[in-house]
């Protein structure tokens, strides 16, 4: 398994995938605001991921007190302000910082500041086993469905797969929602190939996804995030499935920018369109995507390429890190409860309020 993120010893371990896939650079923190700095330049990135790393964060600011208790609400205030600003849309980093806040609101009047912290980083090392599990929970709920909707096809073949992004152990702590149903399938004698679009403009898809299932030995090609629609065209893409940064009540699903096109090209040509992502990711008290916050990054993310200017410094430049694809155009969503097809408003409350 590859080792994204770890914590032991007081300390917070990642894997910089800045510079992945050349070098594996793995980096040492006991410093919360490094580790925020990490969130925030995607050194570590995908949601579930976001969501694990933002609560070890929020341990590494609490082993930093040196007050009083009295000065703690206030200190920690700050702390969880300064965690969740560091990515608007990933939902599971709020659901993680929430899950901390908890612990504290529950026990912080009776509890010394130590058994509080105690408390604290057990919750913090809960929020990421339980993204390892549920990786292979919406593995197993997604190959599940991928059999029923394609029990005819894979009578006389196997199937290939679209996938965008990255959502693999690189983003989701544990095997990957819709990398972790691509394996599962793979492993089982469903897919043919795994086509990897780039994903640009971090190429998490040619640098990341790729990585991984190179590591795995799965067949895949890598292509250009707009050339996905001609390859639909020849009929050589069976469905696509992508992960999720937030889900709303009706089943828009914000993703990495680029999903949006994939999904409508998916439509037009008759091709099931997927998102894999845990229960954490939805967002109910949303009632639809155009309520998601969407986050714009540095235009030089565009203007240049690994430090190479590629257009002039001058260059207007509207960068979104994420679009929004209608619930109407996502076949299922698939998560570690169940897999959710249609009816989305009903099937989505229901299994957040199990």
């Amino acid at each position: 398994m590859i080792d994204a993120i770890s914590f032991s010893d007081g300390k917070f371990r990642y894997l910089d995938q800045r510079y992945l896939p050349l070098q594996e650079l793995h980096v040492e923190t006991r410093d919360h605001q490094e580790a925020i700095e990490a969130i925030k330049t995607l050194a570590v990135r995908g949601a579930p991921l976001i969501g694990a790393s933002a609560a070890y964060t929020v341990i590494l600011g609490i082993n930093e007190f040196k007050g009083t208790k009295e000065e703690f609400p206030a200190w920690f205030a700050k702390l969880i302000a300064d965690v969740e600003a560091s990515r608007p849309t990933a939902v599971n980093l709020f659901f993680a910082t929430k899950k901390i806040k908890s612990v504290y609101e529950a026990n912080f009047t009776q509890d010394t500041l130590e058994e509080l912290f105690a408390k604290m980083t057990a919750e913090a090392c809960k929020i990421h086993k339980d993204e390892i599990d549920n990786c292979d929970r919406i593995s197993r709920n997604g190959v599940e469905l991928l059999k029923r909707d394609f029990a005819d096809v894979l009578k006389t073949r196997k199937l290939n797969v679209l996938t965008h992004c990255n959502t693999g152990t690189l983003a989701c702590c544990g095997t990957g929602t819709a990398l972790g149903v691509i394996r599962l399938a793979w492993q089982e004698g469903l897919i043919e190939r795994v086509i990897s679009s780039e994903s640009r403009p971090l190429l998490q898809g040619l640098r990341l996804t790729a990585w991984e299932l190179e590591h795995d030995g799965i067949p895949f090609v890598s292509i250009s995030d707009s050339s996905s629609a001609f390859i639909m065209h020849q009929g050589k893409i069976d469905f696509a499935v992508v992960g999720a940064d937030r889900i709303t009540a009706n089943g828009d699903t914000a993703n990495k920018i680029g999903t949006y096109a994939h999904a409508v090209s998916a439509r037009h040509h008759g091709i099931p369109f997927y998102i894999a992502a845990p229960v954490s990711t939805i967002d109910i008290t949303l009632s639809d995507g155009s309520l998601i916050p969407i986050e714009e990054r540095s235009a030089d993310e565009l203007r240049t390429i690994f430090g190479t200017q590629v257009a002039t410094p001058t260059t207007p430049v509207l960068n979104y890190a994420f679009d929004v694809t209608p619930g109407t155009l996502i076949r299922g969503i698939i998560t570690e409860k169940e897999a959710v097809v249609g009816n989305y408003n009903e099937s989505l409350a229901r299994i957040c309020n199990e």
